[in-house]
């Protein structure tokens, strides 16, 4: 079985086979440090991605902080990337030089912006000449676009922001900077700036993160997360030099379907460079010890006793089907459970060896029903019959990257239709505290009732079992 790698991350053998499709754009955002002694658009200029047009990330910015490439406000985005053609609803490639360097900077501007199909070329510009693949060196002429912005504020950390954090540590730090840099064993490559890192920050080199110009699997990632004292299930705070190398850290906090992170625009730059803020030199302290020990969650039990009277349209502008998957491949399942339900700590499954969890999931009376949209797994219902009067819908879920899309109910509605096509006299379904937030909400809200409430202890998965099931469903492919 191939690692697991980031769905954010795509193939030059795909951004090929896309060149000139209408829709399709992709963006080079080459940037580099002076010390790197590379000109991103001197660089295109000699040669770029066929239909590339170049992000200057030094133009489009917030000119007025007096800090390096801050982010532009919405409408500057919006009238800068129309000039280049794109929209937000447009699927969106970025690439840089060397690969996961500043491309990731851009694909989260992007996002904070509105538009949602936006990826990295995984290997950069330097793997795609290396490859052979075509460049060319004119200049296009794209039509103007119009961008429609949808700025995502909570994505963003601000000065006074970080400050409350390095004070009460409400949020973990991780900074992308060498590690001479947070250690203030080495100079900041601006002169006159304090080396060193804030209190509480956790070193997480970008440059750790990739490898050869290509992101990192998801396995090691989250092990180069865990071995910097970063808990995945905690908030994130993402910083580096002038927030362009944060984003890498962003990007790999995304695909291990981290979501609760924020990046620090100003980052060193703005904290470094001003002398009333606490520095702090020397490695990051002891990774503290985790607790360990059961979750409590109070468990409802509801039930409802006729079909749904509900009718909802499909999403639109989105390609979706929902396929039975018949024997599902046990590690497929396994994957499913863990896109989906790992934040919620949807464990039991996860631990069941092959015998017991083949025994559940090919059972006859089970049915197991996979979303895809746009072609790519997006979630899951489990349906059992447990008699002739009850089917209980055992799981339902959707994974994070189709979160915000208006699949939730439209979705579930198709779950029940299909409970209930054999006419029983009841579906049944259980949630809990440590399950979404609305769902207890949602259930209701499409006929289901309460019919009992007690308390449970769920034991977590930790980081160590999780990488031992991914290497074991690995090894059974």
């Amino acid at each position: 079985m191939p690692a697991e790698k980031s769905r954010f991350v795509v193939s030059a053998d795909w951004v090929e086979k896309q060149l000139g499709a209408p829709e399709f754009k992709i963006v080079d955002a080459s940037w580099y440090l002076p010390a790197q002694g590379r000109n991103g658009a001197a660089e295109y200029a000699a040669g770029h991605i066929p239909g590339a047009v170049f992000f200057d990330q030094d133009v489009i910015a917030d000119l007025t902080t007096g800090l390096p490439h801050s982010l532009p406000s919405p409408e500057l985005f919006a009238e800068e990337v129309g000039k280049l053609g794109i929209s937000a609803t447009d699927t969106i490639v970025v690439y840089d030089g060397p690969g996961i360097f500043s491309a990731p900077r851009v694909w989260w501007m992007f996002r904070v912006m509105g538009a949602r199909n936006v990826y990295v070329l995984d290997g950069g510009l330097d793997g795609w000449k290396a490859e052979g693949r075509p460049l060319e060196t004119d200049l296009p002429e794209p039509a103007p676009a119009n961008f429609v912005t949808n700025f995502q504020r909570d994505r963003l950390t601000s000065f006074e922001e970080m400050q409350e954090i390095a004070d009460n540590g409400s949020r973990q730090i991780a900074d992308a900077r060498p590690a001479g840099r947070f250690t203030g064993d080495e100079p900041e490559p601006r002169e006159g700036m304090r080396s060193g890192h804030m209190p509480g920050a956790r070193s997480v080199p970008a440059l750790s993160l990739s490898e050869g110009g290509h992101l990192k699997d998801l396995a090691k990632l989250r092990s180069i997360f865990s071995d910097a004292g970063i808990d995945l299930t905690k908030p994130v705070v993402t910083s580096c030099g002038s927030g362009v190398t944060a984003a890498v850290i962003t990007l790999a906090l995304e695909s291990l379907g981290h979501r609760d992170n924020t990046l620090y625009d100003g980052s060193w730059s703005e904290w470094g460079g001003r002398g009333e803020t606490p520095v702090t030199t020397g490695p990051a302290g002891p990774v503290a010890p985790r607790a360990h020990g059961p979750l409590r969650a109070h468990v409802t039990r509801l039930e409802m006793t006729a079909p749904p009277k509900t009718s909802l349209p499909v999403p639109v502008n989105i390609q979706t089907a929902i396929m039975r998957a018949v024997e599902i491949p046990l590690p497929f399942y396994r994957f499913l459970q863990r896109q989906v339900g790992g934040r919620w700590h949807w464990h039991a499954r996860l631990r069941m060896n092959d015998a017991e969890l083949r025994a559940i999931v090919h059972d006859p009376k089970v049915s197991i029903n996979v979303l895809y949209v746009n072609g790519a797994p997006a979630g899951f219902f489990e349906l059992a019959q447990k008699n002739d009067d009850v089917v209980e819908l055992s799981y339902f879920g959707l994974m994070e990257h189709v979160l915000g899309m208006g699949l939730g109910k439209w979705f579930l509605l198709q779950a029940l239709y299909l409970a209930w096509q054999n006419d029983p006299k009841k579906v049944t379904v259980t949630t809990n505290t440590l399950d979404h937030p609305r769902a207890l909400q949602l259930y209701q809200r499409f006929g289901f009732s309460p019919v009992e409430t007690f308390d449970a202890l769920v034991e977590p998965l930790t980081e160590e079992e999780l990488l031992q099931m991914i290497r074991r469903d690995a090894a059974s492919r």
